[in-house]
């Protein structure tokens, strides 16, 4: 039996409709298997005629007979027990093979011929059973294509469950290290806000305190100011300002003839003990910077230091001495070239001469010898004699140092001594110690150098008095008002119009810093940082 796969469809999907017969097939030619069916094409199988079994049948050729001995017709249809398979016979004689361990079905009855025919089926048995294979067959996949889809369904609901779950512990713990850094970091939030608060109430009573500690002291150098100002050149008394200048200049020759040389003469043990302590102290003062840290460490190490010679007194004042020294000597060489530097130095000191008043009579005296403009004093320098109270410097060849460096050297020196002037003390000892240099020697300085004779100025009063201004001017308004505008203006604008006709380098410089402040205010040097 064959038949065409095509010939199962009504139309082909390649066919042509108008060449096809619009006639209904013949239920004599073909079998519809889904005839009830509308949705779908129909499936048709051509119907097997009977032959009439007539005394003689073909037969085969050998080759035929052959290569249908060799079909494996089992692996080309699906597997049906029920089934037999039947083979041609050749030669006159019918052969037939039956599938293994199965008998045929009491439908599939064979209709033997006579010797020689061939064993013959009928075809509707032989469709009924392929097609209950097939459904048999169609019907065990669904049901196992079902249990499959269900196996996997449940696996894969157990797959989601678990990672559900997983996610949800996941979640949960997320959400209890954010609850507890939430937590953590609202209790650190507390206690910096109380910190905060605690330190502002603390800050703003310190401020008031200060405030109203100021307040008093202002009035005080108000009142002083004043006075001065209503007396005028009066106040100026330059046979007290000369005695000054010559009572240090007589410490200076104490000094080294009461702990110079006396030192000297000591036991090895205390020499080597003070030549110790200078060869410590001397680099401290180069080690300064503008960090607080800094000074606060280099401080309590001079403090140490210091401290240690109090048990012999020459010592101690010896080891002052040295300090007032290097304090100049600083202030000449470092601050000459970097002004600002003078702040850190200037701190450093005011502590010391806070901690150890006898500094103060030794510092003043290294710095009148050096620069006396610091206590207002002027004289003549046509002379030796005058150019060395000035303070004047002899080269290595015994002449008279240029100008310009002898300005930087003074200029340096008064902008330390004015820094200091200008610095408050600490909080905890304005009602415990005067100031040892409070502004009240920045406003000397100012009226004594203005009321100074016009022919005893050079360019060297006004390089200091710039150099004052930049150091300390700012908080000298801020200290005295309209007093200090007064005087600044003094100095800025008629002191420098009165000596015009001289062209001093430093005069020009004094009336731009005064054009400055009307302009734009008065610049101070940047404060430290912590």
């Amino acid at each position: 039996m064959r038949f065409v796969f095509d010939e199962l469809y009504d139309i082909s999907d390649d066919e042509d409709i108008s060449s096809l017969s619009t006639t209904e097939p013949s239920p004599d030619e073909y079998t519809f298997v889904n005839e009830k069916e509308v949705d779908i094409p129909r499936l048709k199988l051509p119907r097997q005629h009977r032959r009439q079994l007539s005394g003689s049948s073909e037969e085969l050729d050998a080759e035929t007979d052959q290569l249908l001995r060799q079909l494996d017709l089992r692996a080309k249809l699906p597997t049906v027990k029920s089934i037999p398979t039947v083979v041609p016979g050749s030669s006159g004689q019918s052969s037939e093979r039956i599938l293994e361990n199965s008998a045929p079905p009491s439908s599939f009855v064979s209709k033997t011929a006579s010797a020689g025919s061939v064993t013959l089926y009928d075809s509707n048995d032989i469709l009924s059973a392929l097609t209950d294979s097939l459904v048999s067959k169609m019907n065990q996949l669904d049901i196992d294509n079902s249990a499959q889809v269900q196996a996997v369904r449940t696996a894969k609901k157990k797959a989601e469950e678990e990672r559900r779950r997983k996610e949800e512990e996941v979640r949960k713990q997320q959400e209890e290290v954010t609850k507890r850094k939430r937590e953590e970091e609202d209790a650190k939030k507390r206690r910096l806000e109380e910190q905060r608060k605690r330190q502002e109430a603390e800050r703003k009573l310190k401020e008031d305190r200060e405030q109203q500690e100021q307040l008093s002291r202002n009035e005080q150098e108000k009142a002083f100011v004043e006075e001065h100002a209503r007396r005028g050149k009066a106040v100026t008394d330059f046979k007290a300002i000369e005695k000054t200048f010559w009572h240090y200049k007589d410490k200076i020759l104490q000094i080294k003839k009461e702990i110079v040389e006396p030192v000297k003469k000591m036991d090895v043990d205390t020499r080597n003990l003070i030549s110790r302590h200078k060869r410590k102290i001397n680099p401290k003062f180069g080690q300064l910077t503008n960090s607080n840290q800094q000074l606060q460490t280099i401080q309590t190490e001079l403090f140490g230091l210091v401290d240690q010679t109090k048990s012999n007194q020459l010592a101690y004042l010896w080891v002052l001495n040295f300090i007032a020294k290097a304090l100049v000597h600083q202030s000449e060489t470092e601050v000459r070239v970097k002004p600002e530097s003078a702040l850190p130095l200037a701190k450093l000191a005011l502590a010391l001469m806070i901690r150890y008043p006898e500094l103060k009579e030794l510092l003043m005296a290294r710095w009148v010898k050096k620069c006396p403009f610091v206590i207002g004093y002027t004289c003549n320098i046509d002379t030796e004699q005058g150019r060395s109270n000035m303070g004047w410097k002899r080269n290595s060849d015994e002449k008279w140092e240029e100008g310009t460096s002898y300005d930087e050297r003074m200029g340096g020196m008064v902008t330390l001594f004015a820094v200091i002037t200008r610095l408050p003390l600490p909080v905890e000892l304005i009602h415990q110690q005067q100031h040892p240099l409070p502004i009240s020697h920045s406003w000397r300085l100012l009226a004594r150098i203005a009321n100074t004779s016009r022919n005893l100025l050079t360019n060297s009063h006004f390089v200091v008095l710039g150099s004052w201004w930049d150091a300390a001017a700012l908080q000298f308004h801020q200290a005295y008002s309209k007093q200090a505008q007064k005087l600044l203006q003094l100095v800025g604008d008629n002191l420098t119009s009165a000596v015009a006709e001289q062209k001093y380098v430093g005069a020009a410089r004094l009336r731009i810093l005064m054009e400055e402040w009307q302009t734009s205010g008065i610049k101070g040097f940047p404060e430290m940082i912590d």
